[in-house]
């Protein structure tokens, strides 16, 4: 007699895989595969919108490409599954030491302004006191 928990149909039998068919050599990154240049090559895959399967991941500079080539809304949004595209500029790890640099040398050349400015006007005012060496004015 069959038993009435294998026969249910709320259950759903686990497929076996054939053994055959398993490569136990692959590694995850040769599984990924970019949706638009269609290579494996295992550089840097990124999945930058809502895409599933075989065409959730593409290489960032082929995503570049694509979106630098295509125009409208393939620029912001996947044409595949038209969600926006998720992508995020990570900036340079010494990011605060160029913030300050970057604020020494504004400071460095308005004081470097600022001297210039006053040499000026006293060279200016010495030019004056010369003309007028017999201060009638």
């Amino acid at each position: 007699m069959t038993d009435p928990a294998c026969s249910s149909p709320l259950i759903a039998p686990v497929p076996v895989p054939d053994p055959n068919e398993i490569d136990l050599e692959a590694c995850p990154s040769e599984q990924f595969q970019c949706r638009i240049c269609l290579e494996g090559d295992g550089r840097d895959f990124i999945a930058p919108c809502k895409c599933k399967g075989t065409s959730k991941y593409v290489h960032r500079e082929c995503l570049d490409h694509w979106r630098a080539v295509k125009e409208g809304f393939a620029f912001s949004h996947c044409t595949t599954c038209k969600a926006p595209y998720y992508l995020r500029v990570h900036g340079p790890a010494d990011r605060k030491w160029r913030i300050l640099k970057f604020r020494f040398f504004v400071t460095r050349d308005v004081l470097f302004i600022f001297a210039a400015v006053q040499l000026i006007i006293s060279l200016l005012a010495y030019l004056v006191y010369l003309v007028d060496r017999s201060q009638n004015y």
